[in-house]
């Protein structure tokens, strides 16, 4: 399987991925993107964790009670993660034989793990008395060393069985790594929140329209503010959310030159016809509600009032069908660039882990305000 990939120079080589014979590039990309990476990213961020607190036994067994809880909670934490997070990747099967081999391994070395310190872990309560701070000593002494070998020795073997180790291998356990996927899988998870918000806009506001901008053309005059009411949540959701989250993909390293100047127009131009419209209605309303008091007890005079309502609603009802069919045209043509980027992304991600390129690390995912 041949793909492109980039260098710092930005020039394209050509990189080979190499899968076993009946192995097909969509097997292995499900099972990358569903078991494989998030595989690895387990391995590193336990790893990560375990290390920031990874000490001598001598100093384990002489530290002040403090800093012997710092370690107590943190190699905790990796227990935790351990078996919440890692053991389900390890019993998933492989397309990939070798793989598949290394994971068996590690599911029972695994198990062996468990039997021997992670269950002598869990059987103490978060908060550690002073009695038990002696045997927790000599436990942790031993329960660091066994599973920061467990993680190193069955990652290695796990990545090794890697079809994208055969180019990079030790890429995989250098710090340049773990930065480029937390950085890029940002960008990734970012982008499909963003699918996901606009999508649900989007729906949302053909909805809206489809009866409000009809009636408005035919009409030829504002809605009362009850009617207004739901286009305005529409609109502000705009505002308070998707402008925010299209500012904030635009911040992320990873994106594209072209993707950047597109989405930045995207967002100007959406700012602007949301804050228009908004501003147009307010106006309208006040005046028309200024000439509703206006107008003397003659007959000519509340001819003239009347005239002078029906063209303020005539003017300022245009200006809003205006306004929101650009609106909602724009919003479309955001949700379409979004979903193409999306598509774009994953194509990509068959070279996430390469060497000089961007990788990807999925975050839990913030939620996101659903439009019903």
């Amino acid at each position: 399987m041949r793909k492109p990939r980039g260098n710092r120079q930005g020039q394209v080589v050509a990189l080979e991925v190499e899968l076993p014979a009946g192995v097909t590039t969509a097997d292995w990309g499900l099972e990358r993107v569903r078991v494989q990476n998030p595989s690895i990213r387990s391995y590193l961020g336990c790893i990560r964790l375990l290390e920031e607190v990874l000490d001598s036994n001598y100093a384990i067994l002489h530290c002040s009670p403090d800093h012997l809880l710092k370690i107590w909670r943190q190699v905790e934490r990796v227990s935790e993660l351990m078996r919440s997070e890692l053991l389900p990747t390890l019993g998933e099967p492989s397309v990939i034989p070798g793989l598949g081999a290394a994971r068996r391994h590690a599911m029972a070395s695994f198990q062996d793990l468990g039997e021997t310190v992670l269950t002598a872990m869990e059987g103490y309560g978060h908060s550690l008395r002073a009695d038990q701070l002696p045997e927790v000593r000599k436990l942790l002494c031993v329960s660091t060393g066994k599973i920061h070998a467990f993680l190193r020795d069955t990652f290695g073997e796990i990545v090794a069985n890697d079809p994208r180790s055969r180019h990079d291998a030790d890429y995989f356990l250098s710090k340049r790594f773990a930065q480029d996927i937390e950085e890029a899988e940002w960008l990734y998870t970012s982008v499909y929140e963003l699918d996901e918000l606009l999508d649900g806009l989007e729906k949302a506001c053909t909805a809206e329209f489809a009866d409000l901008l009809p009636r408005m053309e035919r009409e030829r005059m504002i809605p009362p503010e009850p009617e207004w009411e739901q286009t305005r949540k529409l609109v502000d959701l705009l505002l308070g959310d998707l402008l925010p989250k299209l500012k904030e993909v635009l911040s992320l390293r990873g994106i594209r030159v072209d993707d950047m100047e597109s989405l930045e127009a995207h967002a100007s131009s959406l700012s602007t016809d949301c804050r228009s419209v908004l501003e147009v209605y307010a106006v309208g309303r006040e005046a028309i509600e200024q000439l509703k008091g206006v107008g003397g007890p003659t007959l000519g005079e509340r001819e003239q009032r009347v005239k002078d309502l029906i063209v303020c609603h005539r003017v300022v009802s245009g200006r809003m069908v205006k306004l929101l069919t650009r609106l909602h045209a724009r919003l479309r043509d955001l949700a379409s660039q979004i979903a193409d980027s999306k598509a774009g992304i994953e194509k990509r991600r068959a070279l996430m882990l390469a060497k000089d390129l961007v990788g990807f690390r999925p975050r839990a995912s913030r939620p996101v305000r659903r439009i019903r």
